[in-house]
């Protein structure tokens, strides 16, 4: 926690990197780092002799710690009483995810330090660009498919308990693709060129924002939920008969209790369309999206100043659920803007990985709810 290792400002990453490395070795691994066109992944070799082999995917990488609120020092490390549960550890990257990266190191040295062996052999990967999209993951899964082939699951240490103490067990991710538009006065061929210009010359000069804001609206209906371009769903599938078995179950532990305790956590009032109980898990689970991420053009910061932007920049992301192909994406957003006219807007997409899932019948899903039960986990489900 302490090392810092923000990836979209480049800081700390290759120290955060050598650090894994070292605790990867401490293990006993057979560990390098593998240099990418990007940052470094960390990759171990832990040989149990075991008969099953199990990838543990994970990243060192963290986003900034820009938001206001931090009691502390972001990259301290500290531990704060957190009513209702005691003595936490508040920092970036507690719980997304060198928390889990570290902890499952520490459960790992734990079975070594009574006299045990690991259960399993482990090839551990550890990313540094997570969070800005993972585009060196595919050259390190590339150049080691042999290796990675030979394993019999691969699992994501992750923080998987609320805060009443249920646990979830995830068995998959939707997709994305990650875009960005973007609209100035020289590819539009009006308004400004080259810079911002006073805002009064609106009167004679065009707008890119506005234009971009059109463009935007004709994306979705009013309300910002029901996506109009064509065909972009089209290939979602709907939950089977297994997933419906398993929201049932769901259903009989989602209390209005831990529905309002995620609420809390995201402080918000509702959800979309007063959508709640199992419906709105349903919806949460296997709904794809298509969500405006930011948007920036002329003057953001403190005060006045009248200004006509020369150029609009928007970041979208579409998520993905099973039988959407992450290929078709850009060319539908493409044509849609290009049949109402808007040629001009560029569109350059940032990252892409598709959609995931696993069976729970899976043996590799089943052990992992076996050593929840073991562990008198009440409720697990997801």
């Amino acid at each position: 926690m302490r090392q810092p290792s923000v990836s979209p400002e480049n800081k700390g990453i290759r120290e955060c990197a050598r650090l894994v490395l070292r605790y990867f070795r401490d293990l006993g691994c057979e560990s390098s780092l593998v240099e990418t066109s990007g940052n470094p992944i960390v990759y171990g070799r832990c040989d149990a002799g075991a008969s099953k082999t199990i990838v543990v995917y994970t990243m060192y990488d963290t986003m900034p710690a820009e938001e206001k609120g931090w009691k502390v020092d972001p990259f301290a490390g500290a531990l704060l009483e957190q009513p209702p549960f005691g003595r936490c550890l508040v920092a970036r990257g507690a719980s997304n995810t060198k928390g889990e990266l570290r902890g499952f190191l520490n459960a790992c040295e734990s079975i070594k330090a009574t006299g045990q062996k690991l259960p399993v052999n482990l090839l551990l990967v550890a990313e540094g660009e997570e969070e800005v999209g993972s585009p060196s993951l595919p050259e390190f899964v590339k150049d080691h498919t042999k290796e990675l082939a030979e394993a019999d699951a691969v699992f994501f240490p992750a923080c998987d308990q609320e805060a009443g103490g249920e646990v979830g067990h995830w068995l998959g991710v939707k997709g994305i693709v990650y875009l960005e538009l973007e609209l100035d006065g020289a590819n539009w061929d009006k308004g400004p060129k080259e810079f911002g210009i006073h805002g009064s010359l609106k009167s004679v000069v065009d707008n890119p924002v506005w234009r971009m804001v059109q463009a935007l609206a004709t994306m979705t209906g009013p309300d910002g939920n029901k996506v109009l371009v064509k065909d972009l769903f089209r290939y979602a599938a709907e939950p089977d008969k297994d997933d419906m078995m398993l929201l049932e179950r769901l259903e009989k532990t989602w209390t209005p209790k831990r529905e309002q305790e995620l609420k809390d956590a995201y402080k918000i009032n509702s959800f979309v369309n007063g959508v709640t109980g199992v419906e709105m898990l349903k919806r949460d689970m296997f709904t794809p999206t298509l969500n405006i991420d930011g948007m920036w053009g002329g003057y953001t910061g403190e005060g006045t100043k009248t200004l006509l932007p020369h150029k609009v920049t928007v970041k979208m992301d579409v998520r993905l659920v099973p039988r959407m192909k992450s290929e078709a994406v850009l060319p539908l957003i493409r044509k849609h803007l290009d049949s109402r006219g808007f040629q001009e807007i560029r569109i350059r997409q940032m990252e892409c990985y598709d959609w995931s899932r696993t069976s729970y019948k899976h043996p590799a899903a089943q052990a992992v709810l076996k050593a929840y039960r073991e562990m008198g986990v009440v409720h697990c489900d997801r």
